[in-house]
């Protein structure tokens, strides 16, 4: 009640200034939120922006590597070609030609690595069991190509039973232990 009778005995000015101060704040407030929600979409602009800027790249990146991984296939193919009609063919008349039991075998083992180096085979080798050692790779490449185990020894010029002990570690990691399957064939049948 004494409120009430407080504004009664106020006066009109008085009143009158109150409520001009009290609509200044509210204009200033209302000026304020105004800013904010357009700060807000100016924001929300950029977002948008530099979403589809980025989607963009994404776009751009995925197109490159595509090419980049389609170029080295094609290099891949060319060099495999390349050494197969270039220097394979020298190789094989290399082997012809007489040469004594070392160059025989440094001339085999050229070829040998050539033919590792255009092998699928040993591509699948190297990606799907990636816990082979790169002699391991070598002996299954020439178990692969019929080599029997003192061949192979004689070519990479180690013992025998270096050559079985990497055999046993082949088919240890194909998981053929305990099992009756020919390792060369195992080899051969692999894409």
């Amino acid at each position: 009640m004494r409120n009430e009778q407080e504004a009664v005995e106020r006066s009109p000015e008085e009143r009158l200034a109150e409520l001009i101060s009290i609509n200044r704040l509210l204009e200033q407030e209302n000026a304020e939120k105004k800013a904010a929600e357009e700060a807000l979409r100016n924001r929300e602009a950029e977002l948008e922006s530099t979403a589809k800027s980025l989607e963009e790249l994404n776009s751009a990146l995925k197109v490159l590597l595509k090419h980049r991984e389609d170029d080295k296939n094609e290099v891949g193919v060319k060099v495999i070609a390349n050494v197969k009609e270039l220097v394979l063919p020298y190789v094989e008349k290399l082997k012809s030609t007489p040469l004594n039991e070392i160059q025989t075998i440094l001339v085999e083992i050229v070829e040998m690595h050539l033919n590792e180096i255009t092998s699928p085979f040993l591509m699948k080798l190297t990606s799907t069991y990636l816990g082979f050692t790169p002699k391991e790779i070598q002996v299954a490449s020439l178990i692969r190509d019929g080599k029997k185990t003192k061949e192979i020894a004689k070519i990479m010029n180690v013992s025998k039973s270096a050559i079985d002990l990497h055999r046993n570690h082949i088919r240890n990691k194909l998981g053929l232990n305990n099992k009756k399957v020919n390792l060369r064939s195992y080899l051969s049948a692999m894409p």
